[in-house]
């Protein structure tokens, strides 16, 4: 049986932020580089990590968008269910509204990295390039770049 898991994101405010929950996660638009934001502070529950996806799609489609930064550095473990949810609901919506393009900022916590690994992995190379970088800097240097063929795996110059 799949559980409806889906949640109304709130409207951005003034700065363009559509999610700001202290310690958990910030998500915003760069107009900049036009991609999506995420800052990941630390742990996010299931509710959490639903509504700050859910903001990140928004702020995707809200914006035409087709690029995504994932700064997960301080990212935590993610539930095997909020993992499946991703891959299984929100991947495909993402995909549907234009995303092809991610950079993932390496998480220090090595479950946090398996985690991304395994949702990464999750989708076709044909579908959408994914890499993972050092620093924020090195991955917005990438999303502003030319188009490139989908891959998955370790990009950028410090990994």
């Amino acid at each position: 049986m799949k559980v409806e898991r889906r949640v109304e994101a709130a409207l951005p405010d003034a700065d363009g932020v559509y999610f700001n929950h202290p310690g958990v996660a910030v998500v915003t638009w760069d107009a900049t580089i036009r991609a999506v934001h995420i800052e990941w502070q630390g742990w996010a529950d299931s509710t959490e990590f639903v509504a700050l996806n859910e903001a990140g799609l928004r702020a995707l489609m809200e914006h035409h968008g087709s690029r995504f930064l994932s700064d997960s550095r301080k990212m935590k473990v993610v539930r095997q269910s909020d993992q499946d949810w991703l891959s299984g609901d929100l991947f495909p919506r993402a995909l549907a509204a234009g995303l092809r393009r991610v950079a993932l900022i390496v998480p220090k916590s090595a479950l946090a990295m398996t985690n991304v690994d395994r949702i990464a992995d999750s989708v076709p190379a044909t579908q959408l390039a994914v890499a993972y970088f050092a620093t924020v800097e090195e991955a917005r240097e990438w999303l502003a770049g030319p188009p490139v063929a989908s891959f998955h795996g370790r990009q950028g110059n410090s990994i």
